[in-house]
């Protein structure tokens, strides 16, 4: 009889990114995803920000990109939580709260 494993599937958009990573890289993706919800979970600002360098961190080091749901959830700049996202025409602005940096990324 054949050993039947259960993968735990990544909550992510691409399932064909998911397919090409190896072994490191989805453990790391999905580091990346916890190190995020207790981010979001965090009341002390200084540990979430740190669980987000955190994570910046592990994609880097992994070479794995941290996806597109995550990125804007947070400033690049102060790593604050408190962004405001504004979508417009072709495109979204992502707008710190705490330190007033903004971005704007492609929609999809």
């Amino acid at each position: 009889m054949k050993k039947e494993t259960k993968e735990k599937a990544l909550p992510s958009k691409d399932k064909k990114q998911n397919k090409k990573l190896s072994g490191k890289q989805k453990i790391a993706l999905e580091r990346i995803y916890r190190l995020f919800e207790l981010a979001e979970k965090q009341k002390d600002e200084e540990l979430s920000k740190r669980y987000l360098q955190l994570a910046k961190r592990i994609g880097e080091k992994v070479n794995v990109r941290i996806p597109t749901e995550l990125k804007q959830k947070y400033c690049k700049k102060c790593y604050s939580l408190e962004v405001k996202i504004i979508q417009k025409e072709g495109f979204v602005e992502i707008k710190c709260k705490k330190c007033g940096y903004s971005r704007k990324t492609k929609t999809l």
